[in-house]
């Protein structure tokens, strides 16, 4: 679990969320099922020490104090939303969801690849369709990642949504028969195959006509 702190934000609107960011900090709020929303700040600094580790199924402690430095909550959140600057991609606005016990929610899962498929020793492509995987989920059982073991893969094989191991509870979004990963046959392959197959029949349809005309 990460622990970031944050400052209840009293004032709102466009035009104090640009003064919050000129001073170092990133407006957000937080909400849920049952939370009112609450709009808070971040100092960019002590953001940027964490975000790198923050995915969407990431639980984070959050430390919301007053101007004064009293903490006037502690959270369980997720990282729900992230808003970033069209042109720095500087994070500009975060959304964190609080869940209810018992209530069920959706989120999104990062995929974990491991192994070397045995397609890709053979020329193949590794193709990645989903990087995280959508799930829904009781609050306290949200998987950290979804491992994918792809080292049996051959060529043109394919993993499906179908396939995934997931913990008890925790139901996949993505349809049964929707592609996860798969090891691409690459076109020189399927090139030199169909060469190979024109050089076989070529002497069988010559034997033939030879027949006929005998």
């Amino acid at each position: 679990m990460v622990s970031l702190e944050a400052r209840v934000r009293e004032v709102k609107g466009k035009r104090e969320a640009r003064r919050l960011r000129r001073s170092g900090e990133v407006p957000a709020v937080v909400y849920g099922p049952a939370t009112e929303p609450i709009p808070v700040k971040i100092k960019r600094s002590v953001l940027e020490k964490v975000f790198h580790t923050i995915s969407e199924a990431t639980p984070i402690q959050l430390i919301i104090k007053d101007d004064q430095g009293n903490t006037v909550a502690e959270k369980t959140v997720f990282l729900k939303m992230v808003q970033r600057d069209k042109v720095s991609e500087t994070v500009v606005h975060l959304d964190f969801y609080e869940p209810t016990k018992g209530h069920r929610m959706r989120i999104n899962v990062p995929l974990k690849v491991v192994g070397k498929p045995v397609g890709v020793e053979k020329g193949g492509f590794l193709e990645v369709f989903h990087e995280e995987i959508p799930v829904e989920t009781d609050p306290d059982k949200v998987p950290q990642e979804i491992e994918v073991d792809v080292s049996s893969l051959d060529l043109g094989d394919v993993i499906h949504a179908k396939d995934l191991k997931l913990p008890e509870g925790v139901k996949c979004l993505l349809e049964d028969d929707e592609a996860v990963v798969s090891v691409l046959v690459p076109k020189e392959v399927v090139i030199e195959e169909t060469a190979e197959a024109e050089e076989v029949a070529e002497p069988e349809v010559i034997k033939r006509k030879e027949e006929e005309e005998e």
